[in-house]
Parts: C-alpha cells; sequence; structure tokens
C-alpha cells in the first residue's frame, strides 16, 4: 500500500513543515531556475566551445539544450507528481533504498558544492579586470586571486543566511538584471557585427562537425552552463497550490528556464563566432561580449558586461547555496548523513529563519578542497561538474518508470510516453559522457567515488571510534551490500555502479592513446549497456518496493487541484 506523507504545523520531528512553506510564485521559480542557469557558463564557455567545434559551436549549445529538455520532460513529470523538497535524493531513497540514494547524494551535494567554488572563480576572473594581481599570464589564480576566490565563496554563503522570503526576492529581480544583459549585448552586437562601420569581418572557422560538438557539451561548458534549471524541482515542496497550481507553475518555470536559455545560449555562441577573430584571452578582459562591444564602440555596453562578469556567476552561486541546504536535508532525513544537518531549528542562527549555516560550512570546506584539488582551473571544475550532473540527471527516469504504479493522475498514454522519454533520456546521458571523452569522465567519476565512499564509510568510522560516532551520526548502509544476493536495495546500487563502471572502460577504450578506432561502436556499446542497466535498475528497485513501501508526498489539493490534475494527467 502507498504511504503518502502528511505535513502536520506541529509535532514532534515534522521539520518538513518548516521548510515547505507554500510561497514560491512562478515569478520566483523563474529566479530559481534562470538565476541558477545564467551564470559564469555564458561568459567562458563561448570560447572554449568554439575551440573545440569551430564555427559548430552552435550545435553544442543545441545539442545541449534539447538533452536538457528531454531530462527536464523526465524530472518535471516527476516533481509534478511527487512534490518534494529535496526530491532529487528522497525520491530516489523511496523507489531504490539508500544506497541508490547515497550514490545520488554524493554526486549531487559535490557538484552543488563545486558550483560554488567555480563561480567563484568566475567572480575573481571577472574582478581581475579592475584589480590587479589576481590572475598569472595563464589567467590561473595567484595568491591575491586565491584570497578573493575564497572570501567570493564565503559572501555566498552569508547572503544564504538571510530570511528565505528576502532571499528569493533579491534572487528574482538579480536575475532579471542577469537576463537583461546579454539579451542586450546580443541585439546591439549582432547588429553591429552585421552591416555597423567598423564592426569586423568575422571570425569564420571552419567547423569540425557534429562529433566536436558532441565533445564540446560537456568538456567546453555547455552542460554547465544549463546546469541550475533543476532549482524549482529541489523546493518542489514550497510552490502555491492556489490558482493555476503547483504544476502548471512549475513547468512553466523549468520548460520556459531552458527555452529561454537555448535561444540565448545560440544566438551569444553566433556573435561570438562572428567576432572570434579579434578576440584572445587576457587578463585584462575576462568577458569576450565587453571585449567585443569595445571593438563596436559600445563602450556602456562593455561596462554593464563586466559588471554581469561578476553578478551573473554570483547569483548562479546562490542558487546552488540554497537548493544543496535542502537537498542535504533530506539526505540527513533518511541517516544517510549525520542527523544534525535535517533541521532549521538545530543549524540556524536564529529560529525564524530556516536556513543551514551549518550546511553552508561544510559546502565551503568541500568547494575550497576541491579547487585546491583542481588547482583552481575553472574548466577542470566544469568538467567535473558537467559529469557529476549528468550522472544524477540519469536516475530520475528511473525513479519514474519504478514508481509509475503508486503515482496517480496520468493517463495510459502520458504514462507511456514518459516511460518512453525516461528511457531515452538514460541512453543519451551515457553516450554524452561517453562522447566527453576520457579526461572530463574520470575526473567526475573519481569524484563520485570519492563522495560516496565517504558517506558510506564514515558511519563505519563513527562506530569503531566513539568519539567521532557521538560528532557523527548516521546509519550504515553500506552494510547492505553484505546480502546483495537477496537484497534487491543492494542490486538496484550494483546496476547503478555497474552502469557507471562499465560506461568508464568503454570511454577509456575509444580513448586515443588506447589505440581503439571503432567509436560509433563503442558509443552503440554505451547505449546498449545504459538500456539494459536501465531495465535492471526499475526490476531491482520494484522488487524492494514491495518490501519497503514508497512514503511519497500526494499532488497539490485545494482550489488549484482540478486544474493541476488535468494539466498532469
Amino acid at each position: 500500500m502507498v504511504q503518502t506523507l502528511q505535513h502536520h504545523s506541529t509535532g514532534p520531528g515534522e521539520f518538513e513543515d518548516e521548510d515547505e512553506q507554500r510561497r514560491l510564485s512562478v515569478f520566483h521559480l523563474v529566479g530559481l531556475a534562470a538565476g541558477g542557469v545564467i551564470g559564469s557558463g555564458w561568459i567562458l564557455g563561448a570560447d572554449e566551445a568554439f575551440r573545440t567545434a569551430g564555427s559548430d559551436a552552435y550545435l553544442a549549445w543545441l545539442f545541449g539544450g534539447l538533452l536538457m529538455l528531454l531530462i527536464a520532460a523526465v524530472m518535471v513529470e516527476l516533481g509534478t507528481a511527487a512534490p518534494k523538497t529535496g526530491g532529487l535524493v528522497f525520491l530516489p531513497l523511496q523507489s531504490s533504498g539508500a544506497l541508490v540514494a547515497t550514490v545520488v547524494a554524493a554526486g549531487l551535494w559535490i557538484f552543488y558544492a563545486i558550483n560554488l567554488a567555480s563561480e567563484a572563480v568566475a567572480m575573481t576572473k571577472g574582478v581581475a579586470q579592475w584589480v590587479g594581481g589576481l590572475l598569472d599570464r595563464s589567467a590561473t589564480l595567484t595568491p591575491k586571486g586565491w584570497c578573493y576566490a575564497l572570501t567570493f565563496m564565503a559572501v555566498i554563503a552569508a547572503v544564504n543566511l538571510i530570511a528565505p522570503r528576502i532571499f528569493f526576492r533579491i534572487n528574482s529581480w538579480l536575475t532579471v538584471l542577469k537576463i537583461v544583459i546579454p539579451v542586450l549585448a546580443v541585439v546591439l552586437l549582432i547588429a553591429a557585427g552585421f552591416g555597423h562601420d567598423g564592426a569586423p569581418a568575422g571570425g569564420h572557422t571552419r567547423g569540425m562537425g557534429a562529433d566536436a560538438a558532441l565533445t564540446a557539451v560537456v568538456g567546453s561548458g555547455v552542460i554547465y552552463a544549463y546546469v541550475g534549471f533543476q532549482g524549482p524541482l529541489d523546493l518542489a515542496g514550497n510552490i502555491k497550490r492556489r490558482g493555476i497550481g503547483e504544476a502548471a507553475r512549475l513547468r512553466r518555470a523549468v520548460f520556459g528556464t531552458i527555452v529561454g536559455s537555448m535561444v540565448l545560449y545560440i544566438s551569444l555562441q553566433v556573435v561570438f563566432t562572428r567576432y572570434a577573430a579579434t578576440w584572445s584571452p587576457s587578463v585584462d578582459e575576462s568577458s569576450p561580449y565587453a571585449h567585443f562591444a569595445r571593438i563596436a564602440s559600445l563602450m556602456w555596453l562593455g561596462w554593464l558586461l563586466r559588471i554581469a562578469a561578476v553578478v551573473s556567476p554570483m547569483g548562479a552561486g546562490l542558487v546552488f547555496a540554497h537548493a544543496v541546504t535542502r537537498e542535504v536535508a533530506a539526505l540527513s532525513r533518511a541517516h544517510l548523513t549525520h542527523r544534525g544537518l535535517q533541521t532549521a531549528r538545530k543549524a540556524t542562527l536564529n529560529r525564524r529563519y530556516d536556513v543551514y549555516w551549518l550546511v553552508l560550512l561544510v559546502d565551503f570546506f568541500i568547494a575550497g578542497t576541491v579547487l585546491v584539488a583542481v588547482g583552481g582551473r575553472w574548466d577542470t571544475l566544469v568538467e567535473i561538474t558537467g559529469v557529476l550532473t549528468l550522472v544524477v540527471y540519469a536516475v530520475p527516469g528511473v525513479v519514474l518508470v519504478s514508481l509509475r504504479p503508486y503515482l496517480t493522475g496520468c493517463s495510459r498514454r502520458r504514462r507511456g510516453v514518459h516511460e518512453v522519454l525516461a528511457r531515452a533520456s538514460f541512453a543519451l546521458i551515457a553516450l554524452i559522457l561517453y562522447g566527453a571523452g576520457w579526461a572530463p569522465l574520470w575526473r567526475g567519476m573519481l569524484t563520485l567515488t570519492v563522495g560516496c565512499v565517504l558517506l558510506l564509510f564514515l558511519p563505519i568510522l563513527a562506530r569503531w571510534l566513539p568519539a567521532f560516532g557521538r560528532i557523527y551520526d548516521a546509519k550504515v548502509h553500506v552494510t547492505l551490500f553484505r546480502d546483495w544476493r537477496t537484497s534487491p536495495a543492494a542490486q538496484a546500487a550494483l546496476w547503478l555502479i555497474g552502469h557507471f563502471a562499465v560506461l568508464t572502460l568503454l570511454t577509456l577504450l575509444g580513448n586515443s592513446s588506447v589505440g581503439m578506432d571503432d567509436k560509433k561502436l563503442l558509443g552503440g556499446l554505451a547505449v546498449l549497456t545504459a538500456l539494459v542497466s536501465f531495465e535492471g535498475l526499475v526490476a531491482a528497485s520494484r522488487r524492494h518496493m514491495t518490501e519497503v513501501a514508497p512514503m511519497l508526498p500526494a499532488p497539490g489539493a485545494g482550489p488549484a487541484a482540478p486544474e493541476a490534475s488535468a494539466a498532469s494527467g
């Protein structure tokens, strides 16, 4: 029998009610989605994509956007059928068990934390145009630049300590500014580059084809630039239900953001390609579009773009820092990490402010550690983030298909369409990861492995060391692997881990240094093994739910319920 989460206004342990106040409108949701998407990717990603794919770089943004639309269709369907704040961790836990949820949580927690570091580095690059000594000649951080980057990370975390109502208001209007400036740049620079006197003749470089564009999707920051649309899904339990309903608000925010960002990013890449002959990265001008504005004699636009080079990354960092607190809270409630992180009452500066300073402190530590490990390189952070993002985005399709017997309000035709989309998104994610190449994939998978090891084995360490056990309070879920022959939860985790292991091996075999030339065959094998793994995951997850019935939040009720049900069915 399906268990449905009930939210009470009072009662011990009912911490979800504090976090799921229904206060987010479409304006707030777009602020989260677009605020997370429009960060540093549009400023720094076009150059990397152009170097990888030449004049065909616009295809990378098209491929990435279409992939995000496909993934979003699955994630939004799941988010509207079972709206839950922290759902990217909570729902895999319900469908597939603690081990699969831990793998997802490790990837999500680390890539959200890494975003804090990457956006801080981008802000430092933006400030370098005014403050000297932040970057060396190779555009890497100097000791002074490290101080600025760490300071920006602290500022982003500190802003998240304000009351949520104030935070959402600030973030939404900041997002408006972040959208207006690049749109204005596209319109004016295209007009200047295609007809005004003194405009450049154009940086026409031979296109390198669709394969190169596919490589650029992960390795050049394209996926990184689209990441963030899931912000409303992270807070799905906070969406207003009155009026058009929570499902319609969620769809409008997510799909509108992805489509709008596709048009914007492709247009920005067209501008970059047109002006590429005039551009070479330098410490003095971190934003290529500010440089293009100067070439086109649009000095005032150049100043706006220089401001955007600092404001846009900061805004995206704010969204991710806010969202990760809710996901970690869900992780903590499931006893997958320290249980002291699950409630605002124990982890805030003031009970009225449901923010999580302990989570923000941990995120700062994770981000700083990874930043040091990669030598402060923005492009390496982006590669790792791209891989971890796709790992996290692959699982909702499995969850949706596994939970179908427990979800209500969908017609048979709609259910069939979304099951096909779920399988297609899982297979395409595997293909994109394979196409990213060996270097990004091994870094991302190594980072994921480290995160999983920490989440799974810290409870064992706490059991061995009584002093540490009093500090770190979490269940020892790794022991489920001992019963893998009879435990569906362990089998589901083995299917997922095995899928990523095979995908990594195929990518290694496709690496030019290994010498296997038939990359199309290996890509086909990546898709085939993904489809097999998907079915294995679903079967194991459904067996798990026969043993442990899922506890699912009910879709919106009240005045908007009929409309919301019709929209989702």
